[in-house]
């Protein structure tokens, strides 16, 4: 998407979030043609069954860490595919094939989940989880993840898994008496960014930076305004020693799930994935069949190192991010990231 189609695209989201943040709140709506007529109370509506309890998010969640870890030792490809879905399972693919099928091992620690109230009706039943992570080598994140699944019958899967940024933390989530989360809906207006916005806002900000119309939104950080940095530092480099038009440009990855949920400032935790399509074409004739370093973190699934007509490599990133409440004049925070090159190809 070139920067015009992209400042276009921020323009009409800009508008679609100053109109959410501005509007009136909806009017109380009138009593029902039944309840009106009666001097009868209405009976009570029976609550709504709890579609996931904490109880068994934690059993599951502690199954999940428990199996991830057996089934890394044992090299057991196709069973570690099968604990994921969306996003994380061609994450998963790309963990296995990069490294030899003998993908990084992990232990875990100081599990915790977060279970927004949903009805056992619901198209879609999902919890979030937060665990420290730590690697062979010692280094410890925390990481955050989504799972879900279609309905009671089915199993829980890893949607979603990134990883909170080092000294950081995610903001409290809001949850009721009995310790259930709120969910937000996707277009939720009750916050300053509404979930299904963070996703094309944060993409919008990465191609731009700080000259784009959505900066204001986004705080400035290393996959903000610090990618659109690096992109121009590239194509720079690309032109002037390589004789390549290099490229950059993030979407939101429309076919993976948004998550949300209310924290305690009145805000809200949003999870989104990205895709980032990166492409070197060489310029007239000047660099064709020309070897070109290939970046290491696409090696596994790329190896030959001459463009002739053109090079891709695309990434799946997942993020997590802190956004205020509508009320508030802070920008939204982007507090987790994780990235893997899930594809690439070489003309």
């Amino acid at each position: 998407m070139n920067g015009v189609v992209r400042s276009a695209l921020a323009v009409a989201l800009l508008a679609g979030t100053v109109a959410a943040c501005t509007s009136a709140a909806p009017p109380t709506p009138s009593a029902s043609p039944a309840a009106a007529t009666s001097s009868a109370p209405a009976p009570s509506p029976s609550p709504e069954p709890q579609a996931v309890t904490i109880k068994d998010a934690e059993k599951a969640f502690e199954g999940f860490i428990a199996t991830d870890e057996v089934l890394r030792v044992a090299g057991a490809d196709r069973w570690a595919l099968s604990l994921a879905r969306d996003a994380q399972r061609p994450i998963t693919a790309a963990q296995i094939h990069s490294s030899g099928a003998k993908p990084p091992r992990y232990t875990w620690s100081h599990p915790k989940v977060f279970v927004p109230r949903q009805s056992a009706r619901a198209g879609l039943q999902w919890f979030a989880a937060t665990a420290q992570r730590r690697t062979s080598k010692g280094d410890v994140r925390m990481a955050v993840f989504a799972f879900t699944r279609p309905d009671a019958a089915s199993r829980w899967q890893n949607s979603f898994e990134s990883l909170i940024y080092p000294g950081d933390e995610p903001p409290a989530i809001a949850t009721d008496a009995e310790g259930y989360a709120t969910a937000l809906d996707s277009r939720d207006g009750s916050i300053a960014v509404s979930p299904n916005l963070m996703g094309p806002l944060h993409a919008t900000v990465a191609e731009e930076g700080q000259d784009g119309y959505a900066s204001g939104l986004i705080a400035p950080g290393p996959q903000t305004t610090g990618f659109a940095a690096a992109i121009t530092a590239d194509q720079d480099r690309a032109r002037d020693k390589d004789c390549m038009d290099y490229r950059s440009i993030f979407a939101i990855a429309a076919n993976y799930p948004i998550f949300a949920m209310r924290t305690v400032n009145g805000g809200g935790l949003v999870f989104y994935t990205l895709s980032r399509t990166s492409t070197w074409t060489p310029e007239i004739k000047c660099s064709e069949g020309r070897p070109v370093l290939i970046p290491p973190a696409a090696r596994w699934t790329l190896k030959n190192p001459f463009i002739r007509k053109e090079r891709r490599i695309e990434e799946t990133q997942q993020y997590v991010s802190a956004v205020p409440s509508k009320t508030s004049t802070a920008p939204a925070r982007v507090i987790a990231y994780d990235s893997v090159v899930t594809r690439a190809t070489a003309t």
